[in-house]
């Protein structure tokens, strides 16, 4: 088994499997996307419905979904299906929201850089140890915004069958972002840094480590330092290396390949790393959202304006330091990502102009959707 988690825009297109497979009732994850994304535009007008969407994606023996949408005039959060086997889910449950997490670690990078402790522009030799520099192509080639952006070049280990036979041989190892990076060694360059766009995990393992270099303590310590405990995001820890501070539903998918749904809740697939290192729930992500994006006050101007420089994915997208844009049929942009990680999906964004926050997080990976993610 191997997984690509994708950017936001792609991932709506893997969510096609039904996500309630037993029942045929349900919508899809991706129809239920759509919907809220419509609730979201409409809230202004009429009060979202999040407990019928909710229910309508999820029946209560199903694995947890959880909603909320929040607008200048109210918040609207509800849960579907089940936390454990006979325990209904409650819309403040947690997930692992898996690259969801790039955000948390590109705007503490943002603030490192307005305290000095790099530039952005920085050689990325200047921070990496020897041995990545010398192993990995384009190591020694790329600036840190580019490892940010996804314009490095770098492959990406999370797509090699290597680690996935390493996860099913110790589904419970704990990994460092060094020893995870080991299996993009030789992984060939893919283009020049800076010339194109590709996404690959390895480029915010790379990013952890020249972020942990530079501060001189542990990613998650920068995270909570940085973020978390200003913004009081007190449900929101970093797996592995912190205790979680809210109930975790338990997550599912064919993780042995057999057509029927495991208990992958435990499953260790880099848990903790840059990549997707954060367990969270609904209010934390729209608290950070609305901190970033809309009441404006955790960056520097200079730095939200870097944040938001969107540059072009070569498929029509746009994408800039963990954030990616798109636009509604009549022009409005949407600001957001989304996150996959073995038996959890997410989906979080904000619609600036309405000042508006949409989050959707799943504790089922769908049967159908892991080739498709493959591709």
């Amino acid at each position: 088994m191997k997984r690509t988690i994708l950017p936001a825009l792609l991932i709506a297109l893997v969510m096609l499997a039904s996500f309630g497979a037993q029942a045929q009732d349900s919508l899809t994850l991706s129809e239920c996307i759509e919907a809220l994304d419509t609730l979201a535009l409409e809230a202004a007008q009429t009060p979202p419905d999040v407990r019928a969407l909710a229910q309508s994606c999820a029946s209560p023996d199903e694995p947890a979904l959880l909603v909320r949408v929040t607008t200048p005039d109210g918040i609207w959060a509800a849960a579907a299906g089940e936390a454990a086997p006979g325990v209904p889910a409650a819309p403040e449950d947690c997930v692992r929201i898996a690259s969801v997490s790039k955000l948390f670690v590109a705007v503490s990078a943002l603030l490192m850089a307005e305290d000095g402790l790099f530039a952005l522009d920085d050689p990325a030799t200047r921070w990496l140890p020897r041995e990545i520099i010398d192993n990995i192509p384009n190591a020694g080639r790329v600036t840190l915004r580019q490892l940010l952006q996804m314009r490095s070049g770098i492959d990406d280990y999370l797509g090699t069958d290597a680690f996935w036979e390493a996860i099913s041989e110790d589904p419970t190892r704990i990994w460092t972002a060094a020893e995870a990076l080991t299996y993009g060694y030789g992984l060939p360059a893919l283009f020049p840094p800076g010339t194109a766009f590709s996404y690959s995990n390895s480029n915010y393992l790379l990013m952890q480590l020249a972020m942990e270099r530079a501060a001189g303590i542990p990613l998650h310590q920068i995270v909570r330092e940085r973020l978390l405990t200003p913004l009081a995001l007190t449900s929101t820890s970093t797996q592995v290396f912190e205790p979680s501070q809210c109930r975790i539903v338990r997550g599912y998918e064919d993780f042995d390949g057999d057509g029927r749904l495991d208990d992958v809740t435990d499953v260790n697939d880099g848990a903790g790393l840059g990549a997707g290192a954060l367990i969270s729930n609904t209010s934390d992500l729209t608290t950070f959202y609305r901190a970033v994006f809309l009441e404006q006050r955790v960056l520097s101007e200079d730095s939200l304006a870097q944040l938001l420089d969107f540059q072009p994915t070569g498929d029509g997208g746009r994408y800039s330091l963990a954030l990616e844009e798109w636009q509604d049929a009549d022009g409005e942009p949407s600001w957001g990502h989304s996150g996959a990680v073995t038996g959890y999906l997410s989906y979080v964004w904000v619609i600036p102009e309405r000042e508006t926050i949409a989050v959707i997080l799943s504790s089922l990976v769908p049967l159908e959707s892991e080739d498709d993610a493959e591709e």
